[in-house]
């Protein structure tokens, strides 16, 4: 068998080295395919990871809030159901007893417990029912958003007032202001209070300074038509100076509310008296 032709051999070689070549280029290109594949399955695991690990912390601290949430619950239940059982212990007590009760010395207790809370002399509310009221519709007005204006009113040139008219005389006169301040004020929840001496002060819920200053120009209105004489006074009446403050509550400092009027007060006096500082 004759021997085959050099030049054939040499193309089969050719041949064999492109289809080997082209065999080594598709694994190449399959390598690379899957080094991509691999390196992005490691980035998404990274990923997949990481949202593994925040969703967890995240549920954690759901646990944590929901546990702390469920104690408060607890405990507001078992301090309701406490006070329940202890109100209907007395309950029962004063049913099973109501015969016996002294209804007079209830009365007068009831009475004691106004007396406490009310100005002997003019029957306005006294300090302590005022600080109670001050404290309550601080906390209001600041939960609803809401003004809270404060008036203070001093008596002008009272200590001469009482000098030459007598204490008793001074005495009537504070209780005719007080009588002009109880019509002044019509809304319920605003208070007239004696502060102390001939001081006063007026408590006025969801009212900004405007509307405190009405209030006050009414009240100077009245005393200048009522013209109670006060020969010791520059005006030949009595009158008073009156210091205005209003705010919205933003903290639970209800002191500020007082301080200010009260600055005010002492500006309208420095100033000549018988006149509204705001």
């Amino acid at each position: 068998m004759p021997g085959k032709n050099p030049y054939v051999k040499v193309l089969d070689l050719e041949q064999t080295l492109t289809d080997l070549h082209e065999t080594v280029e598709r694994l190449q290109q399959e390598r690379n395919d899957l080094e991509i594949a691999l390196t992005t399955a490691i980035e998404h695991g990274d990923a997949i990871e990481s949202q593994l690990e925040m969703a967890n912390r995240q549920l954690q601290q759901e646990v944590r809030e929901r546990l702390t949430v469920e104690k408060q619950l607890r405990d507001l239940v078992a301090t309701i159901t406490q006070k329940s059982r202890d109100l209907e212990v007395v309950l029962q007590t004063i049913t099973e007893h109501a015969d016996q009760i002294d209804l007079q010395w209830l009365g007068r207790y009831i009475e004691s417990e106004n007396a406490a809370r009310q100005d002997s002399l003019t029957g306005l509310a006294n300090r302590r029912q005022l600080d109670e009221a001050i404290s309550h519709e601080w906390k209001r007005a600041r939960r609803e958003n809401q003004p809270l204006c404060m008036i203070m009113c001093d008596v002008d040139h009272f200590k001469a007032y009482n000098d030459l008219y007598g204490h008793p005389t001074g005495d009537e006169c504070l209780r005719r202001l007080a009588d002009l301040l109880r019509c002044v004020l019509r809304r319920e929840g605003d208070l007239a209070a004696r502060y102390g001496g001939e001081e006063f002060v007026l408590l006025l819920p969801n009212t900004d300074a405007e509307g405190g200053r009405q209030v006050a120009e009414h009240i100077s209105r009245l005393l200048e038509e009522a013209a109670h004489a006060h020969d010791g006074s520059p005006t030949g009446q009595i009158t008073v100076s009156m210091g205005l403050a209003a705010m919205v509550p933003e903290d639970d400092k209800q002191d500020r509310l007082f301080i200010e009027a009260d600055r005010l007060l002492y500006l309208a006096k420095q100033q000549g008296r018988n006149r509204i500082s705001e």
